[in-house]
């Protein structure tokens, strides 16, 4: 039996070999069923695996594609499919994303990075935190998150907002503009700076601020 390449990355994504070592005949999870009973999914799963170990040695970025790629498999778009034909949406829209990832001689390959916010030198108690990946054609795909802790926190007075999409540069700035959010982002030496943002979250949340690089 073939391998479960998309299960196994979802479960373990440790070094790209053991995701051949996942075998079909141990599939349990509803996903990895599916893939592995579904010939054409199984081939994009195939396709999908190629893409991803593709996508790493171009861009060398390794911990930032196996973040990333662990978010999106992981993801509510993702997740809620239950059936081949909305797997394979997902797969082939994913196997596009990552034949875009760039070289990491391209100018934005300079932003691949985790970050997270700082402020007055500490990891900022309204967290935000950022998983960048450049793409070619000057765009740049962002995952974020922000949270706005409240007063009175402890009984939920909580808000979020979230980034998820590919922005691009002008004039050495990231422009992102996706779904009512807007942000504008700088790369600096050690990270990155959030200098506005709008339309990302709840009331207060905001990912403005400094970023260092993990």
């Amino acid at each position: 039996m073939r391998p479960c390449i998309a299960a196994a990355l979802l479960m373990a994504l440790a070094p790209l070999a053991s995701a051949a070592s996942f075998d079909c005949t141990k599939a349990k999870s509803p996903m990895e069923k599916l893939i592995c009973s579904d010939a054409p999914l199984s081939a994009l799963d195939e396709q999908l695996n190629t893409a991803f170990k593709e996508a790493i040695t171009r861009s060398k970025a390794r911990p930032q594609l196996v973040q990333w790629q662990r978010e999106w498999l992981k993801s509510y778009e993702v997740t809620q499919c239950k059936d081949a034909r909305c797997l394979a949406q997902e797969f082939s829209g994913r196997i596009a994303l990552l034949q875009s990832v760039a070289p990491a001689s391209r100018p934005s390959a300079q932003w691949n990075g985790s970050y997270t916010r700082y402020l007055q030198g500490k990891p900022d108690k309204d967290s935000a935190s950022l998983a960048v990946v450049g793409l070619q054609g000057g765009k740049v795909y962002l995952a974020g998150d922000a949270v706005w802790l409240g007063p009175n926190a402890a009984n939920g007075q909580v808000n979020v907002g979230e980034i998820r999409g590919v922005g691009t540069l002008r004039n050495g700035l990231l422009a992102y503009d996706s779904d009512g959010c807007t942000a504008t982002l700088a790369l600096q030496r050690g990270g990155l700076a959030v200098r506005e943002d709008d339309g990302c979250g709840g009331m207060n949340v905001s990912f403005v601020g400094e970023y260092r690089r993990k």
